[in-house]
């Protein structure tokens, strides 16, 4: 599809690389407050999420303060990770994809900025009120009760606008990104409502609170965060490539695919539900097979001529390795819902292992990569306002911090799994004989860590660029 952008509205007036690329009219003030917020959040989310993994090889590191109990911190840190980093930068990238494939502004910025502001301050009371004590104890959903409906007007008044965005489209011809775009839009107000009323207004009774619990988290890293990600990678691989998608057909089968089956799986084999609810969501997983296969298939035949650029641009690298951890991830996912497996690999590490990897692997990377493109554009500036070695080196470690947690979490799982089939192991010793892998995988989210702190202080050198820039305009315009 060709896309014709314009250029942003950013108060000063940009580099001609920065005027030429555009921003699809995207307002500039209410993104930026989107998207610094999510960075600072996932910050906190992995500094909670480093305490977290300490506390295991050394219970009495900071054994004396309440408010930082293993219980708490971990909730405070899933809160802070899906909630803080990942919802605001899906609603922030998935705003400028609709207003840069659909040609069109962003219908009342200042209505997205008031949501955007009301998201952090909502939030922040409520992991505060994690971190106090007043957790609901549903995975995924942990913050109180009270803090749902702050979230969720906070959440309609940036989808509104999302969707009226999307409504004054010039470009008529919907891109698959646009696809992955409105999906995830859709679902997020369908899976938080869910869980709002049927978990913390009016609690479902018995059973149903453990299904609906782990339907509602499925979804919101499976489908909604699944949806953002490949939302990027369907537009910058080929558009910095240069080729057009090889096959929109494969990206709608993909597309309604995930839809269908992915948000039928999550529910454990050991859940205590009916059987046949298992026995769905096995079948259900299993079946996500088919947007695995489709989605490799498209973009090796997208990128089969130009595999020795791929690493030419940050923007590029970033995608394509997340888009490989999204494939070992899926894959992890439906192996690990196979009975014969998952008997080994149920209530082990193995499970965290492919969430860490989804979310700071696919995710994570997936994210930067699209901030690394779009920030410049939406300051005024360059790809070069970038400082070089601070982009490679958050790049290798995050990649290899990765890396090194997900292979020590699923060697730890299974190893988990293997020694508690056995009776004469105790439970004591099991964890004892797994602490090195644990230990390995701090290592590895100390890596993630610092390779976030090298993009914060990257990103707070391109505004403060930006700042000076616009101050020498006004002068000289003065």
């Amino acid at each position: 599809m060709s896309i014709v952008v314009s250029s942003a509205r950013t108060g000063c007036s940009a580099s001609p690389q920065a005027r030429k690329e555009g921003t699809g009219d995207a307002h500039p003030v209410p993104l930026l407050c989107l998207f610094a917020g999510a960075v600072l959040w996932l910050f906190v989310a992995l500094t909670l999420g480093l305490i977290d993994s300490l506390k295991f090889h050394n219970p009495e590191f900071l054994a004396g303060e309440p408010y930082l109990s293993y219980g708490r911190v971990h909730a405070a840190q899933n809160t802070a990770l899906l909630y803080g980093f990942g919802v605001p930068v899906a609603l922030g990238l998935g705003l400028w994809l609709l207003c840069r494939l659909g040609r069109a502004a962003l219908a009342a910025p200042w209505v997205v900025l008031l949501g955007a502001l009301f998201w952090n301050f909502a939030l922040a009371a409520g992991v505060a009120a994690v971190l106090c004590g007043g957790r609901s104890g549903y995975e995924g959903f942990e913050f109180p009760a009270w803090c749902a409906p702050l979230l969720f007007v906070a959440y309609i008044l940036i989808g509104v606008c999302a969707f009226v965005t999307f409504d004054r489209r010039r470009e008529e011809k919907l891109y698959p990104s646009q696809w992955f775009v409105i999906g995830a839009l859709f679902w997020f107000p369908w899976i938080f409502s869910t869980a709002g009323l049927l978990l913390l207004a009016a609690p479902a009774r018995g059973v149903l609170q453990a299904l609906i619990a782990c339907w509602c988290a499925h979804n919101l890293s499976g489908v909604f965060l699944g949806f953002a990600g490949l939302a990027s990678s369907f537009y910058f691989i080929p558009k910095i490539l240069g080729r057009p998608l090889h096959s929109h057909y494969l990206a709608a089968l993909a597309f309604w695919t995930i839809a269908l089956f992915g948000s039928c799986g999550g529910v454990p084999n050991g859940a205590p539900v009916p059987a046949w609810i298992v026995s769905l969501s096995v079948v259900g997983t299993g079946l996500t097979i088919v947007p695995l296969l489709a989605v490799a298939t498209n973009f090796y035949l997208t990128v089969r001529r130009d595999l020795e650029v791929l690493d030419a641009d940050p923007t590029l690298r970033f995608t394509y390795v997340g888009l490989m951890f999204w494939l070992i991830a899926g894959a992890q996912q439906i192996a690990g819902a196979l009975p014969g497996v998952s008997a080994i690999t149920d209530f082990t590490w193995f499970g965290a292992a492919r969430s860490g990897l989804f979310h700071n692997g696919f995710f994570g990377l997936t994210v930067f990569g699209a901030l690394y493109y779009i920030l410049p554009r939406l300051l005024g500036l360059g790809p070069a306002a970038w400082r070089p070695g601070l982009l490679k080196a958050h790049f290798f470690l995050a990649f290899l911090g990765v890396l090194i947690t997900y292979v020590s979490l699923v060697s730890a799982g299974v190893g988990q799994g293997i020694l508690l089939s056995d009776a004469r192991n105790s439970f004591a010793d099991v964890m004892r004989r797994t602490m090195l892998p644990l230990r390995v995988s701090t290592l590895g989210e100390l890596m993630i860590l610092v390779g976030t702190v090298l993009f914060l202080l990257n990103f707070a050198r391109i505004l403060i660029l930006a700042c000076r820039r616009c101050r020498a305009e006004a002068k000289e315009r003065a």
